[in-house]
């Protein structure tokens, strides 16, 4: 449903599960929906109240380019924490998703009671905010076709790609529907992402899961935000890519509901 979560911002979410406890809320990766959580929601609402949103310019929320820098981003995820009537959430984050979720934290650490990662990073090397700038006027330039197939490159393990052809197509044609300019602004917008410095005032319980195989947040990515996490744990996906939770599902959703298992003692 198209709600209002500020005078200015609308957001397309749903929300299932029981209401009373914390909420899990989770945020999508670039060039996405809400739609690609099904399995986490399916496996979460039993227990947990659960709020799955379109980030601007994504699904049915309305959005523009100038929307996307990181801030603007983490403030529309805490609006959505703030219409749910809670007083903080457990934040999934998948990919972009994650670096939002980072970013929520370090702006508004009240409004997280847990904190999960996937597949995601605190910074990038220099070759990978070259690789970001290039997407971006990839996108400019040729439109979404220019970017969406090494986009599933990147993105799946081959055997994946053998297996789940009907997967592969599904998010090929969300990536083609997808507004360039918008994905070229999250593009810029990441090739300046720079958050390790500050991972030091993430106090709250932190789970960081990475595919074995992820290209774009590698091992070594999710390694660095462990260290700098004071008590977050890490956990290798075995033979997933960059999109783990779509590639196994059920050991993400194990992953998740252990790790939740954990931190519902204020519930």
């Amino acid at each position: 449903m198209l709600i209002s979560i500020s005078d200015t911002r609308r957001v397309n979410l749903v929300r299932t599960g029981p209401r009373g406890g914390i909420p899990v809320v989770l945020v999508h990766p670039v060039g996405l929906d809400l739609t690609y959580w099904s399995s986490q929601i399916d496996a979460l609402c039993d227990v947990h109240d659960v709020i799955a949103f379109d980030l601007p310019g994504h699904g049915l929320s309305p959005g523009t380019p100038e929307d996307w820098t990181l801030d603007k981003a983490a403030a529309v995820l805490a609006q959505v924490i703030r219409w749910s009537n809670a007083s903080s959430a457990h934040v999934v984050g998948f990919s972009v998703g994650g670096m939002i979720a980072q970013a929520l934290i370090l702006a508004y650490p009240e409004l997280a009671h847990s904190l999960t990662l996937i597949d995601t990073a605190a910074s990038f090397p220099d070759a990978g905010r070259a690789a970001a700038r290039k997407r971006a006027v990839d996108a400019r330039q040729g439109g979404m076709m220019a970017v969406a197939e090494p986009t599933i490159e990147r993105w799946f393990t081959e055997q994946t790609k053998v297996r789940r052809p009907d997967l592969i197509d599904r998010v090929t044609k969300t990536l083609l529907n997808d507004d360039p300019l918008i994905y070229a602004a999250m593009w810029d917008m990441l090739a300046d992402l720079d958050l390790v410095a500050n991972l030091e005032h993430i106090v709250c319980p932190t789970l960081i899961l990475v595919g074995e195989h992820d290209p774009s947040a590698p091992l070594v990515a999710a390694e660095l935000m462990q260290k700098r996490i004071a008590g977050s744990q890490l956990q290798v996906i075995a033979d997933a890519s960059h999109m783990a939770p779509l590639e196994k599902p059920a050991v993400i959703n194990t992953r998740i509901k252990t790790f939740l298992a954990q931190h519902t003692f204020q519930e």
